[in-house]
């Protein structure tokens, strides 16, 4: 099982911090068929992207079979995705 809990995503652009992902919690089940839906420029890349292990959080944590990845170093990452 995939867990999110409360993944927060920003981006620092210039002098402002762009919120890409708000506190998004959502457990995916083992086999389960998922859409992500929303409006252009929502988060819907950069959850996949964090969820994929492509890009990292700012806040919360991604839980893969009940293990934490707050700790991963590359290798872990390398290994999951």
């Amino acid at each position: 099982m995939l867990q999110l809990k409360r993944i927060s995503k920003d981006y620092i652009s210039g002098e402002q911090i762009v919120n890409a992902l708000t506190d998004v919690s959502v457990n995916f089940r083992d086999s389960e068929f998922v859409s992500i839906l929303g409006q252009s420029g929502s988060g819907k890349t950069t959850l996949l992207k964090i969820i994929g292990g492509f890009d990292s959080y700012t806040d919360g944590d991604v839980i893969i079979d009940g293990v934490s990845t707050k700790d991963f170093k590359n290798r872990e990452w390398d290994n999951y995705r």
